[in-house]
C-alpha cells in the first residue's frame, strides 16, 4: 500500500527553435522509467508554448526513492539552466492523499498551465 500521490510536471518554451534543447535535456537527465507514452507526453499550447508534460497518478512518491529523487535532482538542474530567463520555463505540482498535501513549484516566467482543483462530481 503506502501513501499515494498525483504527480504532474511540465518543461515547455514559447520558442520554437529551444523545444529540441528541452528535449534532448528530458533524455539526457530524466529517469528512463517514466520516459515512456505511459507518462510523457509532447504538447502545443496558446502563444506559441511547446513542451513535454509528465503525468503520474497514484505513485509513491517519496523522496528517498532512487527513481523520485533522480527526476527531481533534473527538475533542480532544469530550474537553474533556466536561470530566470524567459526561453526555459517549467512547472510541477504533486497531491497527495491528504487534502492539504499540495506542493506546487514553478520557474519564475511560468505561465501557470498547471492549477489544483478538487472537486467531486456527479451525474445523478
Amino acid at each position: 500500500m503506502g501513501y499515494r500521490s498525483d504527480v504532474v510536471a511540465v518543461f515547455y518554451t514559447q520558442d520554437p527553435n529551444e523545444f529540441p534543447s528541452i528535449k534532448l535535456f528530458i533524455d539526457e537527465n530524466i529517469p528512463e522509467w517514466c520516459r515512456g507514452d505511459e507518462f510523457m507526453s509532447t504538447f502545443v499550447g496558446n502563444h506559441d508554448i511547446r513542451g513535454i508534460k509528465f503525468t503520474m497518478s497514484d505513485v509513491k512518491w517519496y523522496p528517498s526513492y532512487p527513481d523520485v529523487k533522480g527526476f527531481e535532482d533534473a527538475l533542480d538542474k532544469f530550474e537553474k539552466l533556466s536561470d530566470g530567463g524567459d526561453k526555459w520555463m517549467w512547472e510541477f505540482v504533486r497531491i497527495g492523499e491528504e487534502t492539504q498535501d499540495v506542493e506546487e513549484r514553478w520557474g519564475e516566467h511560468s505561465h501557470n498551465l498547471l492549477h489544483v482543483s478538487r472537486t467531486i462530481e456527479s451525474d445523478v
